[in-house]
């Protein structure tokens, strides 16, 4: 390694912290749960550290992300989690990423699979809550009765899935909401991916913060 990318002791310091919290907690931690793990008593010290570790290509920090720090050369493989987004924002972009969870460890998941909080009651009846983490493989075509994320007119929703005579209906699971129903080959209409697997939230709170977004 080049004289010039070696980290310093206190910069390995807080490095081995951050792959130590990612193993452990499956995330990566924000600013502030750095600062107080290391015993700094304000953030701004620790970020001249963090810094350091991003010009040395050591990290990634992505802006606006709580727990937006990517380690890059100690590779922690882990699945991006997005939320729900605005009509007309590209869905599957960087800056919708609001966590990251190390699923990788402990099964085999396409490369491309992502995550997605539950968001609304419309799936209640299928045990989908608001809150819960979906996870989603883009590359599975959907079969009749399975779960997918789809846009419909800009919109991200998740519904069971009906392909019929060339006719898409995606079917709530909650009689409040009617179904949707599509032409199958209208430009308003994109299967996003299907899902594959659900974790049921834990962290009330936490979850709340990131609907609230």
């Amino acid at each position: 390694m080049a004289k010039e990318n070696r980290l310093t002791s206190a910069q390995q310091r807080v490095y081995n912290w951050i792959v130590d919290y990612i193993k452990r907690m499956n995330m990566s931690p924000t600013l502030a749960e750095i600062a107080e793990g290391l015993g700094y008593r304000h953030v701004s010290s620790m970020i001249v550290h963090l810094t350091a570790l991003t010009k040395k290509g050591f990290i990634k920090r992505h802006p606006n992300i709580a727990r937006g720090i990517e380690l890059i050369r100690h590779k922690v493989n882990t699945i991006p989690i997005y939320g729900f987004v605005p009509a007309g924002v590209p869905f599957l972009s960087d800056e919708n990423i609001v966590d990251n969870f190390e699923l990788r460890r402990y099964i085999s998941a396409p490369a491309n699979v992502f995550g997605l909080y539950v968001r609304g009651d419309s799936m209640r009846d299928a045990a989908l809550y608001e809150g819960d983490l979906l996870f989603v493989d883009p590359t599975k075509e959907p079969q009749n009765g399975e779960i997918i994320v789809a846009m419909v007119n800009g919109d991200p929703t998740v519904k069971r899935y009906y392909r019929e005579n060339g006719t898409i209906t995606l079917k709530p699971e909650n009689t409040r909401y009617a179904p949707i129903i599509v032409n199958a080959h209208s430009e308003q209409f994109r299967c996003i991916g299907t899902v594959i697997g659900l974790i049921r939230r834990i962290d009330k709170r936490r979850i709340d913060q990131i609907l609230a977004v």
